[in-house]
């Protein structure tokens, strides 16, 4: 009897190829996904991780927030003030005028608490690079507030007076650190958001200055979450940024009011 060599026929292969095929469709999204949850779930951690870090420093520092008092340019330019940080790595040194710089400098005053080669891979999106900053980073295509993902509200960094119905009239006079005390609903108060959002796949549409999307945020009772910032209470003129008004920075009554 003549033995049949089993084997598949072309219909039955390409049968398995479309098998192959409609499985990896099904299943890729859902690795995609699966990967972006976990990415935020890190993010979350991340989030809760920085804000005890600010509760540390507040509590060795009177209760106060991170805070670095403005001072005259060197040159002494007339009405002209400067916020002057101590960056990384050590003796790099960054000023300007931007008076609500400690949105993204913070680590600055942090880092008497919280170190960067302990800390750093904490204050940056999952998803971006977690090397260090080096002086040679520092070109034209980089600035310091690529190397932070966790904003700081400029509702901590002036008296809640600045966010107030009524215009204030020398609102410089309020440009100061908040007290942890002075936040009257810290469970509804964002202190910190990521601003990268680095482990999603595509960026997001940009609303207002916030991107359209849940965003893991940690809140001032130290818990976090992802919320869509353009769900947030709508923000008000800040004096002391042109009437900016985007949401988180300026809520409305500062650190005596809710975002959510």
């Amino acid at each position: 009897m003549r033995r049949v060599k089993a084997g598949f026929t072309l219909i039955e292969v390409l049968v398995v190829i479309a098998i192959v095929a409609l499985l990896i469709g099904i299943l890729l999204p859902a690795l995609g996904k699966a990967r972006i949850t976990a990415a935020r779930t890190k993010a979350l951690a991340n989030a809760r991780t920085v804000a005890s870090m600010f509760d540390v420093y507040a509590s060795s520092n009177s209760d106060g927030y991170p805070f670095v008092e403005p001072g005259s340019e060197p040159n002494g330019v007339p009405g002209m003030q400067f916020i002057t940080l101590n960056w990384y790595p050590e003796n790099t040194i960054i000023a300007t005028n931007d008076l609500f710089m400690l949105g993204w400098g913070w680590p600055s005053p942090l880092s008497d608490v919280a170190p960067w080669e302990e800390n750093y891979s904490t204050w940056v999106s999952p998803g971006k690079d977690t090397e260090l900053p080096e002086p040679d980073d520092f070109g034209d295509e980089h600035h310091p507030d690529d190397d932070i993902s966790w904003r700081f509200s400029h509702s901590f960094l002036a008296d809640p007076a600045l966010w107030d119905e009524t215009p204030p009239a020398d609102p410089s006079a309020l440009l100061r650190g908040v007290r942890s005390y002075e936040v009257s609903f810290p469970s509804q108060k964002v202190m910190l958001w990521d601003t990268h959002l680095a482990f999603l796949p595509t960026e997001p549409e940009v609303v207002d200055g916030h991107w359209n999307a849940p965003t893991p945020m940690a809140f001032a009772d130290m818990h976090a979450e992802s919320r869509n910032p353009l769900d947030a209470t709508e923000g008000v003129a800040n004096a002391l940024r042109e009437g900016a008004h985007e949401r988180l920075n300026n809520t409305p009554n500062g650190v005596r009011g809710v975002d959510y």
